[in-house]
């Protein structure tokens, strides 16, 4: 059962600015987070940790719980995570899906990109300030390992703001609702196939989960032969629930955890009112079902206005023709206790390749107070002064290694031990290096600004683009800071013809959606579409089958910003690269992102202070140290925790 947080109106409402400005400085705190990430089994004898009724996949779970435990914050708070590796086998970085990290480029936990991974049975801290208000996530951010429970929600709220202060008003409550495919092969295990030849698609997921529970639908069979089900497999046992009270509003945080499939959420009886996305509050749009792809986030208002009961809230999926359905019980307080039949009068959802639902929601998603974000200048940029992207996504095979891979304008994004951030930084203090953004990164690939080999995007791809000849290496845009950067996502066929949706997230920023369509995005005319008054402002946004998006946002922030598709299975192939804005502006990085380069990870490299404040028995092991301030960066001596 969902407990939910009664939401109050600030007491500084009614003080001056000044006064408001100096409470809120004296009220912000430390708020610290003890995670211990282990590899976990759900069995016969302890079905407990099964999600699904299914049994013996093997899970990472932070603190036993899938999905992981939130983190809570307001604006202002420093947010501390100490982050222990307990799993013998698997690395691992923990990315704050959302929070830009402004000003603190090595805390973003992008493995290969701001940090080395952490390696088995080691300890890490990430140590930040807080700046992004709203409804955000956290995950793992090596190959797939998030979609086997390493994900949890983050809630940021903002005293200060006048809008949340609006928003906050118009609900009594408020709950989070995480969605997630979920396959009975780990991550490790569909990587493999995707790295293999002959290519081996990862295919549909098993369950849908919402908000860690859900139903493998065979378990419920008469026959279970040849399945591992727990035995007391049913809805009510599985299936979570969120219970309301009569006559109230609720505030439900919706977070697209999911690997592969966008969906449509709908609730039985109900209609929704989206309020914020991502951190921006909107203008209140009212929907009866509400796309949402992988990685993005909204808050919808629902109000408790039927006959006490128990309503179903469903997902069904977008943009790929099956996949399972999922489920999570709106419970009225004092409804009479009931069956849960999974095959009764379920919500409405539009068809699968039907686009006008997700084009009505992007016509209507409106920032509220686009002057209240210090970036809303770049959507009155003067015409010559916007630097253009345009982006093909597409595949190809590299015939050199034998694999199907994902591509941006024909570069391959591929990861090395060397964190781009340091290989940047190192290359900008090079003695004789030519000023950013002329300076030569060795061993990395430069995208190019327009696809080299340009064609009509509805048609199937150009051989010269289908088989892939490009360079290898960590790929990347240099940006100049202050940059007016405008990238156009322009989808393409795959290899088979067939048209994919895809999920884009930007690293370190957010952006403005200025505009979309369909078919290949003409330069002269199609920016006459934009809504430059007052688009949404968010982190990640969709690019539909055979579409368009387009997206404006200002280079703001020195450091290396991941940019690649969130479905794992598309990222890890290549689909993605990042951008490089004014490393020459860099703190130097903090041994923690050194620590693979420089085989640091070992004991007797600890400082000689630490080296003496330590016992000798927790010498095992040295934890890197994320901080906000790269110069306070420092090492500690830890604990191996095998058992």
């Amino acid at each position: 059962m969902v407990i939910f947080k009664r939401t109050t109106t600030s007491a500084l409402a009614g003080l001056a600015t000044t006064l408001a400005s100096l409470a809120a400085v004296a009220e912000s705190k430390t708020v610290e987070y003890a995670w211990s990430l282990k590899p976990r089994r759900a069995q016969a004898k302890d079905p407990s940790l099964s999600p699904d009724c299914n049994l013996d996949r093997l899970m990472l779970l932070v603190n036993d719980q899938f999905p992981g435990p939130a983190i809570e914050a307001n604006v202002g708070d420093t947010v501390k995570v100490t982050m222990i590796n307990e799993s013998p086998t698997d690395t691992l970085s923990l990315h704050f899906h959302g929070l830009t990290m402004h000003g603190q480029p090595y805390v973003d936990g992008t493995a290969s990109v701001t940090q080395c991974a952490s390696p088995p049975m080691q300890t890490q801290v990430y140590e930040f300030n807080v700046s992004d208000s709203g409804t955000h996530y956290w995950h793992g951010h090596v190959s797939m390992e998030r979609a086997d429970g390493f994900q949890g929600p983050i809630i940021i709220s903002d005293p200060e703001s006048d809008d949340e202060k609006q928003l906050e008003a118009m609900y009594d409550a408020e709950a989070t609702v995480f969605l997630q495919d979920y396959y009975h092969l780990d991550g490790n295990m569909r990587r493999t196939g995707l790295d293999t030849s002959p290519f081996i698609w990862i295919g549909n997921a098993q369950t849908f989960l919402i908000n860690g529970g859900g139903i493998f639908s065979p378990c419920l069979g008469d026959s279970t032969e040849g399945l591992s089900c727990a035995d007391n497999c049913s809805a009510e046992n599985y299936i979570k629930a969120i219970e309301v009270e009569a006559g109230k509003t609720y505030r439900l945080r919706i977070i697209a955890g999911t690997e592969l499939v966008g969906v449509n959420f709908a609730i039985q009886g109900h209609n929704m009112t989206v309020v914020e996305v991502e951190g921006t509050v909107v203008e209140p749009y009212e929907v009866q079902n509400l796309d949402i792809m992988p990685a993005q986030r909204y808050s919808v208002l629902v109000k408790a206005d039927q006959e006490p009961g128990n309503y179903w809230g469903t997902t069904a999926v977008r943009y790929r023709s099956t996949a399972p359905t999922g489920y999570i019980n709106i419970k009225y307080k004092d409804a009479p206790e009931a069956n849960l039949n999974l095959d009764g009068d379920l919500p409405s959802h539009p068809a699968w390749d039907v686009t006008q639902p997700s084009i009505d929601l992007e016509n209507n998603l409106f920032t509220k107070t686009p002057s209240s974000f210090d970036d809303a200048d770049v959507l009155s940029a003067a015409p010559d002064s916007i630097r253009r992207i345009i982006v093909v996504g597409t595949q190809a095979n590299d015939k050199v290694l034998g694999q199907l891979r994902w591509t941006a304008n024909n570069v391959t994004m591929t990861m090395s031990n060397a964190p781009i951030i340091v290989s940047a930084y190192d290359a900008a203090a090079a003695d004789g290096a030519a000023l950013w953004p002329d300076t030569k990164i060795p061993g990395t690939v430069v995208v190019p600004d327009r696809p080299p080999t340009p064609w009509n995007y509805t048609e199937p791809v150009q051989d010269s683009v289908g088989t892939y000849n490009g360079d290898r290496g960590p790929s990347y845009i240099a940006l100049t800071e202050g940059e007016v950067v405008e990238i156009v996502l322009q989808n393409a066929r795959a290899l088979n013809e067939v048209a994919e949706m895809h999920s884009w997230h930007l690293h370190g920023h957010s952006f403005y959606v200025v505009g979309h369509g369909f078919g290949t995005f003409d330069d002269e005319t199609d920016p006459a579409s934009y809504n430059l008054e007052n688009p949404v402002r968010r982190d990640t946004a969709s690019v539909l089958p055979l579409g368009w998006t387009a997206i404006r946002f200002k280079a703001n922030n020195p450091g290396a910003w991941a940019f690649h598709c969130t479905q794992p299975s598309h990222a890890v192939m290549g689909m993605g690269f990042n951008f490089i804005t004014a490393p020459d502006k860099l703190e130097p990085p903090p041994l923690a992102a050194r620590s693979c380069l420089e085989n640091s990870l070992v004991p007797g490299t600890e400082t000689e202070t630490e080296s003496e404040n330590m016992p000798a028995e927790k010498s095992s092991a040295l934890v890197p140290r994320f901080k906000a301030a790269a110069v306070a960066v420092t090492v500690l001596v830890g604990l191996s925790l095998l058992g």
